[in-house]
């Protein structure tokens, strides 16, 4: 299973590490684990659930707050945004085109 750090994660979801640490402590429902230097280390779900969050709060204009009460909303059984969906699809998209992009450079060398 691929693992992503949290600058990966802040890459690809275009937004700066605090605001991830901010929506971590807000919202309960994301708890990435961590390695054994302490950090963070993010699973695809970890990424699909923080592109959903990101959509609700500048997207749909939710507070952090909203986002959070939607999402458990959405657990016990209304279904996410299509939306939601296209960026975790565009999530793994740009992870497959940085793999690309490391392999030819590794291929050039």
């Amino acid at each position: 299973m691929r693992h992503f750090t949290i600058g990966e994660v802040c890459r690809v979801l275009e937004v700066k590490p605090h605001i991830v640490r901010y929506w971590e402590q807000e919202i309960g429902v994301l708890s990435p684990s961590k390695d054994l230097g302490g950090r963070r280390i993010y699973t695809l779900a970890d990424l699909q659930l923080l592109f959903r969050i990101k959509y609700l709060v500048q997207e749909r204009k939710f507070t952090v707050e909203g986002a959070a009460q939607r999402l458990i909303e959405e657990v016990d059984g209304e279904s996410a945004d299509a939306k939601a969906q296209v960026h975790a699809v565009r999530a793994e998209l740009l992870r497959l085109l940085d793999k690309i992009h490391r392999e030819s450079a590794d291929t050039l060398k």
